[in-house]
C-alpha cells in the first residue's frame, strides 16, 4: 500500500568497481569514472507526487538531524513516500534522508505511481495522512490546509498510469563501418564493460547505464564474424543526469573509433557533432522536454516507474 511503513530490510551495497570478468588487452576502464551524484539528482518533481506541507520552521529554531527526530529505521522502512525540503523559497526541494537536517519548508509527499504500478485509490490516502501526521507531530510543525483534493491526485495517478511505456524512449550513438566480433569484444572488456545478453553494458553499483550491441551479431563468448555498426544506447527517463551518461557513451564510442576507425554517429545516421561531446543534442533535448512536461524528472523513481 502507498505511504505504508514496511519492515525493515537489509541495506543494499554497491557492487564495488565495475571490473569486467575478463580482461582486454588494455586497461582503459579510468576512461569511464561514475558519474558523481549530485543534490539535484533528488531534487522534487511536482508531477510525481502528491503532498502534504507542514508549517515552516520557527525563526530562529536551530535545525535538527531528522534521523535524530524521526529515527533512521523510520526513514528505511518508507515506502512510497518521501520527505522533501528547502531552505531558500528560490531553491528546488530536494528529498531529506535520516543524516539532514530539518529544513525551513518541508513537505511529506505520495507517490503518484507506487510500486505496484497500479493508481492510487481512495484507500491509499488515509494511511499516508497517519504517516504525514506522524511526521508533522515529531517535528512539532503542523500540516499546513488548502492542499491539493484527493480525487485530483488520484485523476493525476491514473493519468500516469496510462501513459506506462511511453517514456521508455531510448537515445544512443553508434560507430558506423565494418567491425570484427573479436576487436569488438575486446574493446569493451578494456572500457571494463560487462557482458549483458548478446553485448555489454556499463554497470555501476548493480545498475545499467548505458548498452552496447553490435548491430545484427551477438557478442557471446566466442563469436566471430562482423558488424556494420557498435551501437550504444540508454534511456534517459532512468538517469537523473542524462547529459553525463551521453558524455559518458560519447567517450566509449570515441575509444573504439581510435582502436578500431569507423565514423561517430547518432542511431539515425548522422555524423555526430562536436555539441555530443560535451552531452547536448537536439534529439536528446526533445527526449527530456517530453519527460518535464509532465511535470516529472529523469531518474525520478516515478518517472522510472513509467518506462
Amino acid at each position: 500500500m502507498a505511504g505504508a511503513l514496511q519492515p525493515e530490510g537489509f541495506e543494499l551495497q554497491p557492487d564495488g568497481a565495475d571490473f569486467a570478468d575478463e580482461g582486454g588487452s588494455e586497461d582503459a576502464s579510468h576512461l569511464l569514472p561514475a558519474i558523481r551524484p549530485l543534490p539535484e539528482d533528488n531534487a522534487f518533481a511536482e508531477g510525481a507526487y502528491y503532498t502534504v506541507k507542514l508549517a515552516d520552521m520557527a525563526a530562529g529554531a536551530a535545525p535538527r538531524q531528522l534521523g535524530a527526530i524521526l529515527g533512521t529505521q523510520f526513514f528505511a522502512a518508507l515506502s512510497d513516500m518521501a520527505v522533501f525540503g528547502r531552505d531558500d523559497a528560490g531553491a528546488s526541494f530536494r528529498e531529506l534522508g535520516p543524516n539532514d537536517n530539518e529544513t525551513r519548508e518541508m513537505l511529506v509527499a505520495m507517490e503518484l505511481v507506487p510500486s505496484s504500478g497500479a493508481a492510487l485509490t481512495e484507500d491509499e490516502f488515509p494511511m499516508f495522512d497517519m504517516v504525514a501526521s506522524r511526521i508533522a507531530k515529531k517535528l512539532e510543525r503542523a500540516k499546513q490546509p488548502g492542499g491539493e483534493a484527493t480525487s485530483a491526485a488520484m485523476a493525476r495517478s491514473k493519468k500516469l498510469v496510462g501513459l506506462k511505456g511511453s517514456l521508455g524512449k531510448t537515445y544512443g550513438l553508434k560507430l558506423a563501418g565494418r567491425f570484427d566480433a573479436a576487436k569488438i569484444t575486446d574493446c569493451a572488456l578494456c572500457l571494463g564493460l560487462k557482458r549483458q545478453g548478446d553485448g555489454f553494458a556499463w554497470v555501476v553499483n548493480g545498475q545499467t547505464v548505458f548498452a552496447l550491441r553490435a548491430q545484427g551479431l551477438s557478442l557471446a563468448a566466442g563469436a566471430a564474424g562482423s558488424a556494420p555498426a557498435v551501437e550504444f544506447s540508454f534511456k534517459p527517463a532512468t538517469s537523473p543526469q542524462p547529459r553525463k551518461v551521453l558524455e559518458r557513451m560519447f567517450t566509449a564510442a570515441n575509444y573504439f573509433a581510435k582502436k578500431l576507425g569507423g565514423e561517430i554517429q547518432t542511431l539515425a545516421g548522422q555524423k555526430a557533432g562536436t555539441q555530443i561531446m560535451t552531452g547536448e543534442d537536439a534529439g536528446l533535448l526533445k527526449l527530456l522536454q517530453e519527460i518535464s512536461a509532465l511535470g516529472l524528472r529523469p531518474g525520478n523513481v516515478v518517472t522510472q516507474r513509467l518506462v
